[in-house]
């Protein structure tokens, strides 16, 4: 499954992000996270202004849903535990993934400018879908 999620992803590339507000309503927003391997597990990481209603929604309820689709129909979904991962040797491992991916996975990050923080995802689930489960 993880091998299967990480593949899609990172074909897809950008995903949806839903957190929840604090009225519990969800707010999706898009971003470009990089999938590690780790163990048996998986990490997510990507690079996100760290906006005042972010901030709240993962202070508040510290999860993620990540959504990529793709028009063929593939999809690829996880469920994680989010939160900022602010220390520099973490920054710069993570910066040095985008840099070291081929596009366009990878990406130079400095375009995000200078206001950025790394966003840590780790998944209790993963599923993923192909076009096929559409005709039953």
């Amino acid at each position: 499954m993880v091998d299967d999620f990480v593949r899609v992803a990172h074909r897809i590339v950008w995903c949806t992000v839903a957190t929840v507000d604090r009225r519990d309503r969800p707010r999706s927003r898009v971003i470009h996270p990089y999938w590690e391997r780790v163990g048996d597990g998986l990490v997510g990481w990507a690079f996100t202004r760290p906006t005042p209603l972010k901030v709240a929604h993962l202070t508040r309820r510290p999860y993620v849903s990540c959504s990529y689709w793709d028009p063929a129909h593939e999809v690829a979904v996880a469920e994680c535990a989010a939160e900022f991962a602010e220390d520099e040797p973490t920054r710069r491992r993570v910066w040095d993934f985008f840099l070291a991916a081929a596009e366009p996975l990878g990406y130079d990050p400095r375009i995000l400018g200078d206001n950025i923080v790394v966003l840590k995802m780790t998944p209790w689930r993963l599923s993923t879908a192909d076009g096929a489960w559409l005709s039953g």
